[in-house]
């Protein structure tokens, strides 16, 4: 890999940690996640950009390839919390069955606004 390149990575990993640090500052007035409000205001830096930078776009990559490297540390801290789960195991699952639920329809329904099939589609039924 050469030397400009590694510097542009490098820079777009500085640039992914810098959103989350707006976002955790951010947090302290909006009542959401840290990460979520950094991955917003990624999103609308980079519609303000109107492209995302190709060094920005093979970080990230690489990151969502490992995504589950990264539910590690919840997933050990949990281990610690069993007695409280054990207790409250029902509302766990509850919670987590209908938060499930709720997002798939609400991505359903985007999906069905967003992405309607155009007349000449493909996809349409032979009917003649």
């Amino acid at each position: 890999m050469p030397k400009r390149e590694v510097v542009k990575s490098v820079l777009a990993f500085f640039t992914l940690i810098l959103f989350w640090f707006l976002g955790n500052g951010l947090s302290h007035f909006v009542a959401l996640p840290a990460a979520l409000l950094g991955l917003l205001l990624l999103f609308i830096g980079l519609v303000f950009l109107g492209r995302v930078p190709k060094s920005l776009e093979q970080v990230s990559q690489f990151f969502l390839r490992h995504l589950s490297f990264f539910f590690i540390p919840p997933l050990l801290a949990a281990w610690f919390y069993a007695e409280q789960l054990g207790n409250n195991l029902w509302l766990f699952l509850f919670a987590i069955v209908l938060s499930t639920l709720v997002s798939l329809c609400i991505t359903s329904w985007l999906g069905k606004r967003f992405f309607k099939p155009s007349k000449n589609s493909d996809f349409q039924d032979d009917q003649e």
